[in-house]
């Protein structure tokens, strides 16, 4: 008997092709019944490349005529709404790429209809999957670390379509990878900064400063200034006399206080219990893991779906990162 879990695929672009669907053979096994796209090339190139036995065109269809236990989607955030809305109210759970919406007023709307049909749904956030993300939170959760007194973050990217994409799929990455770190954050200022906003060109540029009830400060730097060849992404955690350093997420240094030094004319010896701790992922190792987070969070996905339970980020967790972004919106009127 078979019970594998049935799942369509919803969106057969460039990330699901060359990456998200691959996720897929770290976790519990399925079976891909279906795949759904407008583009009949991009959809004839991904069902052949991957062996899926039924295609269609249109997402409506194919929830009415396939049985399915969860889709994994990868549109846009206006596509997401729609899609996801569809999918719950015809009894299917749903995986779906961040941004899941283009507003607070349809994120409410998908978490009502989340209750309203008890449907599992998860948003993609990869960064709360990304192993030096994850690392981060570990050790800046320890005792030794002291609580995070300080927050700092760089995210970067190349010129976007406008300034309102560049916020929605883009600055709420690390919108979302603060309150993973942090819980929940208050904006208290913004700067933006903008080169160029033309038709299909947008570089602008923003600073973002933030507090917790805690009593943490932070800010995030994020443009579209940069050609992502460069390194673009960087996370500063500030500890009690000591901090965590995560560079372009593969290079993590936790810098831990030494103690009493030798004198200075003296040779240094390493600390054991202080000076830093460093990982970063070997390039020399077969290619097998990412380490950006996909694997795991589509691991954990199928993973809940098997053993009934609820995984998060979900649509009640993703409005209060969705409702940062009108918070930057107010504060730059």
């Amino acid at each position: 008997m078979d019970n594998k879990l049935r799942i369509g695929i919803v969106g057969c672009g460039r990330h699901m092709f060359e990456f998200l669907y691959n996720c897929l053979r770290w976790a519990h096994p399925v079976s891909v019944v279906a795949a759904c796209d407008i583009d009949e090339k991009r959809l004839d190139k991904f069902t052949g490349h991957y062996n899926i036995p039924t295609r269609y065109t249109d997402f409506n269809d194919m929830f009415e005529k396939e049985s399915l236990d969860a889709i994994l989607c990868v549109i846009n955030p206006a596509m997401h709404y729609e899609v996801c809305k569809a999918a719950m109210l015809a009894g299917i759970d749903v995986f779906v790429e961040k941004t899941p919406c283009v507003s607070t007023t349809q994120a409410e709307e998908l978490l009502q209809i989340q209750r309203q049909t008890g449907k599992t749904t998860m948003v993609g956030f990869n960064r709360r999957f990304t192993t030096s993300y994850v690392m981060a939170k570990q050790i800046s959760e320890s005792p030794e670390f002291g609580g995070v007194h300080m927050f700092q973050s760089q995210f970067n990217a190349s010129p976007y379509k406008s300034d309102a994409d560049f916020k929605l799929s883009h600055i709420i990455h690390h919108f979302d990878l603060a309150r993973f770190m942090l819980g929940e954050i208050k904006l208290t200022h913004a700067q933006r900064v903008i080169l160029d906003d033309t038709i299909g060109h947008t570089q602008v540029g923003y600073t973002i400063s933030f507090q917790t009830e805690q009593g943490t400060i932070g800010s995030i730097q994020s443009g579209s200034l940069l050609d992502e060849m460069y390194p673009m992404e960087r996370l500063e955690l500030l500890g009690n006399k000591q901090n965590i350093v995560v560079e372009n997420i593969r290079n993590f240094v936790y810098n831990r206080p030494p103690g009493t030094r030798r004198e200075q004319f003296r040779p240094y010896n390493m600390v054991e219990g202080g000076d830093a701790l460093v990982w970063n992922s070997s390039l020399g190792l077969y290619p097998r893991f990412s380490y950006y987070g996909y694997e795991d969070e589509i691991f954990y996905f199928i993973d809940c779906l098997t053993h009934g339970r609820k995984p998060e980020p979900n649509f009640e967790d993703t409005i209060h990162t969705m409702r940062l972004l009108d918070d930057l919106d107010a504060l730059l009127q």
